[in-house]
């Protein structure tokens, strides 16, 4: 496909939407009427501007870059409340919550009608999501992997690891948050499918480090990745070798291509134990060349 194709491009169309790429920049005609659809640059917040420029912020939402991008590719995409979207789904969400100024994701979902009621509600908590109603991406997760092979042979690594998929040439701070999304609904249930620990993605910041940064030595002071690997609370007698090893099962093509960030941790329960002593790390690397994101975490305490 050529540039111009790419800069202008219809990736859906009906009697009522148009959704698509104008010189580069997504939009949405509704009924006629004509909107930008913009990103926040560091939090995951959709941004919906009409003709007169009246703004209309979507909290804990797309990216409407990378959405317009999977829906072209004639994918889906989940939001954070786990329900599933197509392109004529997310027209209908940004109608409904077009004009209403600020909004979050969930409010601007009542378009589709209340979701069915489950039998034994638990108390209403915002941070709260029922692994079985918001069961994980399986589109997005990468179940079976050579790296998990190498990983399964040090059971006493501390350090999880999930694999996510990334939508190709996607290249931005949300599609990183939303890997975590995946990964905390993967990693923070048990084999029944039952929350062990609750989160809330939309506290979570992050900050860019470089690839240096993500494989530093180990430091007296300070938590990083070599360190949570290697000195646990309890010692795993695992080596720097055995640290390379792992890692050159999960970037195959080597460092050059990373994209990596490093994410705050007082937005999920599974943190709670590193945060009484030993030390908590979220990282989520994106590995260009295989259109991948691992998304690393540790916590634990003697």
């Amino acid at each position: 496909m050529n540039n111009d194709l790419r800069k202008n491009r219809t990736v859906y169309g009906d009697e009522r939407y148009t959704l698509g790429f104008e010189d580069g920049l997504p939009y949405i005609i509704i009924g006629g009427d004509r909107f930008r659809l913009t990103c926040h640059p560091y939090e995951p917040c959709l941004y919906i501007t009409d003709g007169n420029g009246v703004m209309t912020a979507v909290h804990n939402s797309f990216d409407p870059d990378s959405v317009l991008r999977i829906f072209a590719a004639g994918k889906t995409v989940t939001s954070i409340t786990g329900r599933e979207y197509d392109a004529k789904d997310f027209c209908r969400m940004v109608e409904y919550a077009s004009g209403m100024v600020d909004v979050q994701i969930d409010y601007a979902e009542k378009v589709f009608g209340d979701r069915p009621k489950k039998k034994n509600p638990q108390p209403e908590k915002k941070e709260s999501y029922d692994a079985k109603e918001y069961s994980p991406g399986y589109d997005h997760i990468i179940e079976i992997d050579p790296a998990y092979d190498v990983i399964a042979q040090y059971p006493d690594c501390i350090v999880d690891y999930c694999l996510v998929n990334a939508d190709p040439g996607c290249r931005s701070r949300n599609e990183h948050w939303m890997a975590l999304v995946w990964a905390a609904r993967k990693l923070f249930v048990d084999v029944d499918g039952e929350v062990v620990w609750h989160f809330d993605a939309a506290k979570a910041d992050a900050r860019r480090i470089s690839a240096d940064e993500l494989f530093a030595p180990v430091t007296e002071d300070k938590m990083n990745y070599r360190k949570a690997f290697l000195q646990p609370p309890y010692p795993n007698g695992y080596t720097e070798a055995d640290f390379d090893r792992v890692n050159a099962a999960l970037f195959p093509n080597g460092t050059d291509w990373l994209e990596v960030f490093e994410w705050t941790t007082g937005w999920s329960e599974y943190f709670d134990e590193g945060h009484e002593w030993w030390g908590t790390l979220c990282l989520t690397v994106l590995d260009k060349t295989l259109d991948r994101i691992v998304v690393i975490m540790a916590s634990a305490t003697d």
